[in-house]
């Protein structure tokens, strides 16, 4: 049995351990989901020139339950992504699993909690690493575990703590397996019963499992939290970052603007952020999102979403997504959803190439069977 199935086999176990005594629980809840989707893609490989389609099902089936102890709160969940094509060579056969458990307890104004996560990924899914045309057979598999503490010091003053520990392996590709240790400490204050400033400072370390350089970074920055009235809010942060042994440093920042009306939903975002990459390293990557949604009525909804990625790890690579969509609600269990979707990708080194997806999901969600 190779890592990956005994890593699989454990969490499975974990979760169904953690399932057996229900009884001991004040409250459970259970929610299943599952989710069919059809697609097709114009050019899934992302080929300037040679552009192929190909039809895609996917049937993603989840189930989620939360048990709560007093002033503890156990939270579990399972999912499959499996995915079929009507050409392997372009979208391969694939069976993503993913898992976490979380553990939260409550304290004096406050909480504490610990989660474990696994999940696998199709690498040109996995935005974080996919800065160029990857190859389509290509996976990512990460298991964190990571902890979180908080607390209310004063009436205007509160204190967070986080920290985490992350593995990722690839199975096709040039990519490098890694890990990564990071923790945030972030100290807010209420200056108004509208606005919160706070500020944050953060370590992280990268190191390749293949016996290369452990790199090491540290960050700081200063951001203020907003509310508005008619249901708007905004948040800004900006900061330095600084590689550990002098190398390289630069500005990191991030601003965000959310509206929520009677019948819309308005959120934007933009910034720049030091990730991990599975090509070694870290990358520096400017991101903007956009996303607006109306309510055609109770049951109906349409919305369109907007972003632009760009990656400067040894080369600038630069992803555009643009897509609207439509849902609708067919009973308290049932509900579909019909989707088009453009991506784009250019780059110093690249040829610009397209493609683009449309299509439809029947997603079913019980809750409290």
């Amino acid at each position: 049995m190779n890592t990956r199935r005994r890593n699989r086999l454990a969490m499975l176990l974990a979760v169904i351990a953690f399932c057996s005594g229900p009884s001991r629980a004040d409250t459970w809840t259970n929610i299943v989901s599952s989710r069919v989707t059809s697609e097709y893609e114009s050019n899934p490989a992302l080929s300037p020139t040679d552009q192929e389609g190909v039809w895609r099902t996917l049937f993603e089936p989840a189930y989620a339950l939360t048990g709560t102890f007093d002033e503890d709160e156990l939270r579990t969940g399972l999912a499959l992504q499996m995915a079929r094509s009507s050409d392997d060579a372009l979208s391969p056969m694939r069976n993503s699993p993913s898992a976490f458990m979380e553990w939260l307890h409550q304290i004096d104004e406050g909480e504490f909690g610990l989660t474990a996560r696994y999940v696998e990924i199709a690498t040109r899914d996995a935005t974080v690493d996919a800065t160029a045309p990857v190859p389509v057979a290509s996976t990512r598999a990460s298991r964190t575990g990571s902890g979180r503490w908080n607390k209310v010091l004063s009436e205007r003053s509160s204190v967070a703590v986080d920290g985490s520990y992350e593995r990722v392996s690839y199975e096709g590709g040039s990519f490098i397996d890694y890990t990564t240790r990071s923790g945030n400490l972030l100290f807010s204050y209420a200056t108004s019963d509208s606005s919160t400033l706070f500020i944050k400072s953060a370590y992280a370390d990268y190191e390749p499992t293949d016996g290369g350089p452990i790199v090491r970074i540290s960050s700081g920055a200063l951001g203020l939290n907003l509310e508005f009235q008619n249901d708007v809010s905004a948040s800004m942060q900006a900061g330095k970052y600084q590689v550990r042994d002098g190398t390289e440093s630069g500005t990191i920042g991030e601003a965000t603007l959310r509206h929520r009306g009677e019948r819309t939903q308005l959120s934007l975002s933009g910034g720049r952020q030091i990730s991990p990459s599975g090509l070694g390293g870290f990358s520096t990557v400017d991101v903007v999102n956009g996303s607006w949604s109306y309510a055609l009525s109770d049951l109906s909804t349409s919305g369109i979403d907007l972003g632009w990625r760009r990656g400067n790890f040894d080369n600038v690579v630069i992803n555009r997504t643009s897509g609207v969509w439509l849902r609708r609600e067919l009973n308290n269990f049932w509900g579909m959803r019909a989707y088009y979707l453009n991506h784009t990708i250019s780059g110093e080194i690249i040829n610009t190439a397209s493609s683009n997806i449309v299509g439809l999901t029947l997603a079913y969600t019980h809750t409290d069977f």
